[in-house]
């Protein structure tokens, strides 16, 4: 027994090419939701006694100041953890990191301890604002620092000078000055 044939006519072709490219349309549409939502998710983790810094290598815990962390495409497991703010943008700012770049936490210095900042006060790098160049030196040398608030910022800057940066400010040209 033969299947009956379907006779193609152009009425018939028309939808089923719009069908097609409704389909795709929807597909694409799925795929963009999916990502900005994706992005929207990630939170800091906390630092482990045995981490290690991903531009130097030392043991994260046995230094004091400002800590970071990163989360790049491609390895959205585990976030990419650093012992200061400097070598951290310094990573991040690398135009093959930062084209991946999905997430970026930072301490705020107003918020916790300089010997031992909390986990509880890792904030969105984007949103920080940073004291650069003060008397106070993080364990790579000079910090970009990281406060909350324009405030903090400017408590700490009267306090122990620097200039104050945001972070876009923050550059790998600034970094090397």
């Amino acid at each position: 027994m033969s299947t009956p044939m379907i006779p193609t006519t152009p009425r018939r072709l028309g939808l089923l090419a719009c069908a097609a490219a409704l389909s795709a349309l929807m597909a694409t549409l799925a795929g963009c939701g999916g990502e900005e939502t994706a992005a929207q998710t990630f939170r800091p983790v906390p630092f482990g006694k045995h981490d290690r810094c991903q531009v130097c290598g030392m043991v994260i815990s046995h230094y004091e100041g400002p800590k970071a962390e990163v989360v790049i495409k491609g390895a959205e497991g585990e976030p990419v953890k650093f012992c200061s703010g400097r070598d951290a943008f310094s990573f991040a700012r690398q135009p093959e990191n930062e084209r991946r770049l999905l997430a970026f936490f930072i301490h705020d210095m107003g918020a916790t301890d300089w010997a031992e900042p909390s986990d509880d006060a890792l904030i969105p790098a984007k949103d920080a604002w940073y004291v650069y160049g003060s008397k106070v030196e993080g364990v790579m040398g000079t910090e970009p620092i990281a406060f909350g608030t324009e405030a903090a910022a400017k408590a700490f800057q009267e306090k122990e000078g620097g200039k104050i940066v945001r972070y876009a400010d923050v550059t790998l040209e600034l970094l090397n000055e």
